[in-house]
Parts: C-alpha cells; structure tokens; sequence
C-alpha cells in the first residue's frame, strides 16, 4: 500500500468499514434466520464467523482512525 495516496488509502480503508458493516448485517439476519428454523449448529457456525467479522471490522476501523488522525479526514490535496 506504499504506492497509494494518502486519499486512495483512506477510501480504501473506508469501504473496509462499510463492507465489513454490511457483511455483519447480513450475518445477524442470518443468524436470525437459523435460529428461527430451530437449526442451532449452523447459527453456532454463523455467530463464529461473526465474531471474526466484528474483529476484522475493528482493526479496519483502528485503520481508518488512524490513517484520518495522520493525515486528516479529507487528504485532497496530499
């Protein structure tokens, strides 16, 4: 990521968020769903792979604080 701007990186990092976002919305109707359907080994499955979802949504968060504390909210003219 060397190569990238300041500006590239954060946009980058900001669809991390807002895809991480996303995939956990998916997952908790998922969960949801399974629980519903009395299925409770898969929505054990999908709580699991949630949880590596909420971490991973996390550190790209972490990221993206401090991509923006180094290099302000909006880097255009860097």
């Amino acid at each position: 990521m060397s190569d990238w701007s300041p500006k590239e990186a954060i946009a980058m990092e900001r669809r991390h968020v807002l895809e991480g976002e996303n995939r956990i919305a998916r997952q908790l109707a998922l969960v949801a769903k399974l629980n519903g359907s009395g299925n409770q080994q898969l929505a054990k499955s999908a709580v699991e792979l949630l949880d590596i979802q909420h971490d991973m949504l996390k550190i790209s968060r972490l990221r993206l604080q401090q991509l923006e504390d180094r290099f302000g909210k909006e880097p255009s003219s860097l």
